[in-house]
């Protein structure tokens, strides 16, 4: 097993798993805490994998968001909703009032006002500004997750 000598002592690489396989595994889990875990995109996260694996469609996302930006860390959150839409749109090939419609949705869970510019062409003007509703029974991390 080779690991890291550094804390937090991560493995690299071990006799099962080779260094590029941990980095694009690790790369995986990154993405995936942007994307599903972090209750920005609830509503737009299951387009993903809409009639295929999460796994092999959440991979394949992964490797083409890596080989886009070459980083898994500092991504603003207007950058990672745009290529979430390029990727459902060109690579998983969904129709795009549909990923809009999830996207700004969205958006506005939490409690953002305007679409991002690049929704806007696709999204009717009543949904591209909200007026700010208060979740005060949540708090604001919790917040994000519920439906509106």
């Amino acid at each position: 097993m080779v690991y890291n000598a550094q804390p937090p002592y991560e493995i690299l690489q071990n006799k099962l798993i080779d260094f590029a396989t941990m980095q694009r595994l690790r790369r995986f889990a990154k993405y995936w805490d942007l994307i599903g875990n972090s209750g920005n995109f609830v509503e737009t996260t299951p387009l993903l994998w809409h009639g295929q694996s999460p796994f092999s469609v959440f991979l394949q996302l992964s490797d083409w968001l890596y080989a886009r930006i070459q980083r898994t860390d500092t991504i603003a959150l207007v950058r990672l909703a745009e290529l979430l839409f390029e990727f459902l749109n060109h690579e998983r090939q969904l129709p795009t009032a549909i990923i809009a419609e999830a996207l700004g949705r969205d958006w506005h869970r939490a409690g953002r006002r305007d679409a991002p510019e690049f929704l806007r062409a696709f999204l009717p003007l009543r949904t591209q500004a909200r007026p700010r509703v208060s979740q005060a029974s949540s708090p604001k991390r919790q917040a994000r997750h519920l439906t509106v």
